[in-house]
């Protein structure tokens, strides 16, 4: 028996320091990655917008390696739950880009760096750790039920609602234009938008985040054609109508996710980072071939490298001025500020010059720009609410669709505060939509986690 017992705890730890291994590999690769997207295809092509290379110290970007290796031993290593893809993603996403690209886009002091990138660091740590309970919240009620009508109910109405908005305001169309040439797209969709009124917008966000990937999500985990053939259809006209890339991002994302997904009860963190790697390096490769294609804009850009660029412009504008205090958000009745733009748009304006390019920052950025380090741990305060609310709402819900479906939310924390994510960018929708979601018993928790609870309809 001890022989058997010895044996079993050394193949443990043989995984676990295989797991280690791999994952310091991906992170190595994931970050010189970032770096030769950055110098090679983002910088030259787009140095208006503050693309810049400068060759870092090799001393700093180390140091800087070690603290994220660090940060990651907080992560979960294998999960269940949408907070714990939402975690390993947004440290793919945000982290480790706030952490190492400016070490090489900005004339900022590297220790300066280092100590910010330090305190975002800690502060991931912290949400990893709440986030790392054994039981799901019951914050939000759910029943057990095998009726889908009025899921399918809010899928349609809210559906009906934004593609008849789109019609009457802009045409319904098919238009999808190469990534370098959507500029043009927004900016007439921003024009549109003016006249039409916010409630377009607030429709368009939902339907492209949320209810378009369930709908791929659903049609791939049940095996129905139809679901997915509409979210992509959706998902196309939303493109074609407001230039947003994230949404020509999600149809291949989505997919590939629910597939994967499909015969999985819980999945491991470091294999959401593996992923990133493979698709950052998978990217480049793309882009060596077809460059016309954009992929590496699309895919590694848009998706990796942006909350990383942006933040020394947040802290070089914001840096001795005074705070923005949500002033645009939902402190906007109860404060008063020298500013009459969202910090996106103001950095914008002073930053490059240009009032019509909007800024979007992760929380670190935008936290940064409202209380600085203190408004940083305000919003990750708030984004742990958000994760705590979906894992609760989504309990009992296969993950290969949970987690395809909240993608495009998750992705936006990546380039927005927590706080407009809520209504703006769909997570209120989410909640609604899985705590209506069908489900006919709860999910086999993983071995060292209870069951989910489930109230039972009667």
């Amino acid at each position: 028996m001890a022989a058997v017992t010895s044996k079993a705890d050394a193949n443990a730890i043989a995984r676990h320091f295989g797991g280690g291994l791999l994952f310091a590999v991906a992170l190595a690769a994931f970050i010189g990655g970032l770096e030769y997207a950055y110098a090679n295809r983002m910088a030259p092509r787009f140095g208006y917008l503050g693309y810049v290379y400068h060759e870092p110290a090799a001393e700093w970007m180390f140091a800087t390696y070690l603290m994220l290796l660090i940060t990651a031993l907080f992560l979960p290593r294998r999960t269940d739950r949408f907070s714990g893809f939402a975690v390993w993603f947004l440290y793919a996403a945000v982290v480790v880009p706030v952490a190492t690209v400016p070490l090489y886009n900005s004339t900022r002091d590297p220790g300066d760096t280092f100590l910010f990138a330090c305190y975002c660091a800690a502060i991931w740590a912290g949400v990893a750790l709440i986030i790392r309970r054994r039981q799901t919240p019951t914050i939000v009620p759910v029943r057990l039920r095998t009726d889908s009508r009025l899921l399918w109910t809010g899928i349609v109405l809210v559906s009906l609602a934004t593609y008849v908005s789109v019609y009457v305001s802009f045409g319904i169309s098919f238009n999808v234009v190469n990534v370098f040439d959507v500029y043009d797209t927004r900016l007439d969709y921003r024009d549109g938008l003016a006249s039409s009124g916010p409630l377009v917008g607030y429709l368009i966000f939902n339907q492209g985040n949320v209810v378009n990937p369930l709908l791929m999500a659903i049609g791939v985990f049940r095996r129905r054609c139809m679901p997915v053939a509409l979210g992509v259809i959706g998902q196309l006209i939303l493109y074609s109508t407001a230039g947003y890339k994230t949404v020509l991002i999600s149809i291949p994302l989505c997919i590939a996710l629910a597939f994967v997904l499909r015969k999985r009860k819980q999945f491991s963190g470091i294999t959401v980072f593996v992923g990133a790697t493979l698709l950052v390096w998978g990217a480049i490769i793309i882009d060596r071939i077809a460059p016309a294609l954009g992929i590496v804009d699309l895919f590694v850009s848009r998706v990796f490298i942006m909350a990383g660029h942006l933040v020394p412009f947040f802290l070089q504008v914001y840096d001795g001025q005074p705070w923005a205090l949500w002033d645009y958000s939902f402190l906007g009745p109860f404060v008063t500020t020298p500013y009459t733009m969202s910090p996106g748009f103001h950095v914008g304006l002073v930053a490059f010059g240009q009032p019509e390019v909007q800024a979007n920052a992760s929380l670190f950025a935008d936290g940064y720009a409202n209380l600085g380090l203190v408004g940083i741990a305000i919003e990750a305060a708030f984004l742990v609410l958000l994760l705590v609310f979906v894992d609760s709402a989504s309990r009992g819900i296969p993950i290969a669709i949970v987690i395809p479906t909240a993608l495009l939310p998750v992705f936006a924390i990546a380039n927005a505060s927590p706080f407009t994510a809520l209504f703006s960018l769909g997570f209120a929708l989410m909640f609604v939509l899985f705590a209506v979601h069908p489900r006919s018993a709860p999910e086999r928790a993983p071995e060292d986690a209870p069951a989910l609870p489930l109230a039972v309809t009667r």
